[in-house]
């Protein structure tokens, strides 16, 4: 290869098999399709890389002529590669690829570049295969690719409310990502087919609209856009023309010392009264840019309260969809079955709690309320136990023995009570 390094595939070294490559298709498929599918399967792939490997968004028959030369001869075959990736939309010629949007707005110049070769174009109707041997072709990916870089360089250089500029200015921005001005258009078409920048053109100027970033509504340069454009552009020729005054009031300054220091003082102040014609001048410029300003810091303004008016509209259209299926009468009628659920629930309750279970073996109720009167009665009988406060363990012990007698049955329990009377006589 006469640029760059060889293609990296194990047939290159192969004599046999490369001057096999290396001929021309058959003149058709139906011939010989072994021939065809072979040669295509190897070139294909094999172009893109090359041109990958270069880094290179377009290419001329030429080039890749150049690129592929073995023995110092050039494969026969490629042109009929280049229609088989003409077809599958991989790569496509310039001329057509710039006439598939509307692009008045390129350059004279540029333009006659693109159009210029479009002999491949018309004998491709005519039945033929020849291609110029300097029609352009793009790799279409790699055209994406870069104009998404020049979408988001463009993006972070203009203001996010207000994203209109100059084609020139944006072409200055993108000189780094774009190597020549035809890089820049190419990248701008595939853009304008994206929808997501509109190009206009006022007072012989060609403006660009670049989308919002995250949107994807498509670009449309509306009358708010060329009003905010005529702001900014009036807003900086007054800038210009003041800080111009500016320096001219300092030279008057200046030449009133110099007079001053040279005795001529009626002609420093003839330059003194410039000096103070040339204010009267900036303070007018200032006050039509704070005019400037302000109308620009409204649009910014009512620009954010259409945003957060779309919010809500967006919002309530939310709450419409999530809310369609439900109703008052449904409502109240949901609420109603509740509550008859509730009422059955509360009916299978007491249902239950007045079913009779013989829990106590047969005994008769009357003596159960009985006994329980007899308990109640003794518990209120019995004398509190004094919190133990003894110093000794002994006292603690007996106080507790106290207690546990309080709660004890007040039946018939001898022992216990001989117990206690002992330890009485033990005190």
């Amino acid at each position: 290869m006469a640029d760059g390094p060889q293609p990296p595939h194990p047939d290159w070294a192969d004599e046999q098999r490369m001057a096999f490559l290396f001929s021309a298709f058959k003149q058709s498929r139906d011939v010989d399709s072994a021939d065809w599918d072979g040669k295509l399967a190897f070139w294909a792939p094999l172009v893109l890389q090359a041109a990958s490997r270069r880094r290179r968004l377009r290419f001329t028959p030429r080039e890749l002529g150049g690129w592929f030369q073995r023995n110092g001869a050039a494969p026969l075959g490629l042109s009929t590669v280049l229609q088989h990736l003409a077809r599958r939309g991989v790569i496509q010629t310039e001329s057509s690829f710039a006439a598939s949007v509307d692009t008045g707005w390129l350059a004279r110049g540029v333009w006659l570049l693109l159009i210029k070769p479009l002999r491949w174009t018309l004998a491709s109707i005519l039945g033929t295969d020849a291609i110029s041997p300097d029609e352009s072709f793009i790799i279409v990916d790699h055209i994406k690719d870069k104009a998404a870089d020049v979408l988001r360089l463009c993006q972070r250089s203009l203001d996010a409310s207000h994203p209109v500029a100059t084609l020139s200015a944006l072409q200055q921005e993108c000189q780094g990502v774009c190597e020549d001005e035809k890089t820049f258009c190419l990248c701008l078409v595939q853009l304008q087919k994206d929808k997501k920048v509109a190009v206009a053109e006022l007072d012989g100027e060609r403006i660009v609209k670049l989308a919002h970033p995250g949107s994807n509504k498509p670009v449309v340069v509306t009358e708010v856009d060329v009003g905010v454009y005529h702001l900014i552009k009036c807003e900086k020729m007054l800038s210009h023309k003041a800080e111009a005054l500016s320096q001219e009031a300092d030279g008057y300054k200046e030449e009133a010392r110099k007079q001053i220091g040279a005795g001529k003082k009626h002609m420093a102040l003839n330059s003194l009264k410039m000096k103070k014609r040339i204010f009267k001048q900036l303070d007018d410029i200032h006050a039509k840019l704070n005019t400037i300003e302000t109308i620009l810091d409204r649009i910014r303004s009512s620009q954010t309260d259409l945003k957060v008016v779309e919010a809500y509209q967006a919002g309530l259209g939310a709450l419409r969809q999530s809310m369609k299926d439900v109703s008052v009468e449904k409502v109240e009628n949901l609420m109603d079955e509740i509550e008859q659920f509730c009422d059955t629930q509360d009916d299978i309750r007491k249902t239950l709690a007045g079913e009779s279970f013989d829990v106590v073996g047969g005994a008769d109720a009357s003596d159960l309320e009985a006994e329980l009167d007899a308990l109640m009665q003794e518990e209120l009988l019995l004398p509190d136990v004094p919190p133990d406060t003894g110093p000794t363990a002994s006292l603690s012990e007996d106080n507790q023995l106290l207690a546990e007698l309080n709660k004890s049955d007040q039946g018939p329990i001898v022992g216990s009570r001989k117990r206690v009377a002992s330890l009485e006589l033990a005190q």
